[in-house]
């Protein structure tokens, strides 16, 4: 009897399985690949150790977050910036002279006096 379960459940799950990725797929990343069928459907099938998935665009709900804005305050203190980050444990405050900021900061920099 468990033999028979056995082979009834992986042949069962061989039927529904997509076995290959169709010809003129073109791959978008490792083991991932765009196709469009006769219907103009958009597809998107990914080599799993398991088999061949496939899904449409519509099938993956949209992004529930909104995003956020910029988390650090930057304020200009002279010849030093200071930048205020909150966190869950607390607020997080850090300052530099301007000659010594790295890319991350000179970026938040640039982007504090944009939004001025």
């Amino acid at each position: 009897m468990k033999k028979t379960c056995m082979i009834a459940v992986v042949f069962g799950v061989g039927l529904f399985a997509e076995d290959k990725i169709p010809a003129g797929a073109r791959e978008v990343q490792p083991y991932t690949y765009s196709y469009t069928d006769a219907r103009g459907n958009q597809w998107t099938y990914r080599q799993t150790p398991f088999g061949v998935t496939k899904w449409q665009a519509s099938d993956v709900p949209a992004p529930t977050m909104k995003e956020q804005p910029n988390p650090v305050t930057v304020t200009e203190l002279g010849d030093q910036v200071r930048f205020e980050r909150r966190t869950p444990f607390g607020q997080y405050v850090w300052t530099k002279k301007k000659s010594e900021m790295n890319g991350d900061e000179k970026l938040l920099l640039q982007i504090a006096a944009e939004n001025k």
